[in-house]
């Protein structure tokens, strides 16, 4: 019966060995699943948060189009750049801010201040298409220029895609 005894410990002592060591991996791995999951979501939330904070823009594409106009008409470069997309807005900035240095913000006016019109109720998800009509002086012929507009999915403005 003492023989039994020690063998049912020594069975016992290393089932629990086992059960602690088992344990200690699936928690460390668990744990480091947790840690790689929260900074993926901490990565995702740094994407998503200019996007959350963008309040500039219309209601509607051509609310944003005449904002644009206006901040560009005031020269306010700064806020003419912030009606394109987040992730346009300084390329968008450095080119206006080249042609105000280059004194052809005024003839970016002209061009931009024709009315737009919308491309036959073409909508495509949260996009949508524009144009709007431009009479080289040379030649007196007349080019279709498209202006992308998509809604912010988080604050509801119409963006400026593509100009």
């Amino acid at each position: 019966m003492e023989i039994f005894k020690k063998i049912l410990m020594v069975v016992l002592i290393l089932i629990a060995v086992f059960l602690v060591l088992t344990a200690t991996v699936f928690s460390r791995q668990a744990w480091e699943s947790y840690k790689w999951q929260k900074s993926v979501d901490e990565w995702e939330e740094s994407l998503r948060k200019p996007y959350q904070e963008d309040i500039y823009g219309g209601a509607t594409p051509e609310e944003t189009w005449g904002m644009f106009l206006d901040a560009l008409k005031a020269g306010d470069i700064e806020l003419a750049s912030k009606y394109f997309a987040v992730e346009n807005q300084s390329e968008e900035k450095k080119f206006l801010l080249r042609e105000q240095q280059l004194d052809n913000l005024q003839l970016v006016i002209e061009q931009f201040s024709f009315e737009l019109k919308k491309e036959k109720d073409y909508l495509q998800g949260e996009k949508t298409y524009f144009y709007y009509e431009l009479k080289d002086k040379e030649t007196g012929e007349i080019y279709n220029n498209s202006v992308v507009f998509y809604l912010n999915p988080y604050t509801k403005v119409w963006k400026i895609l593509v100009l």
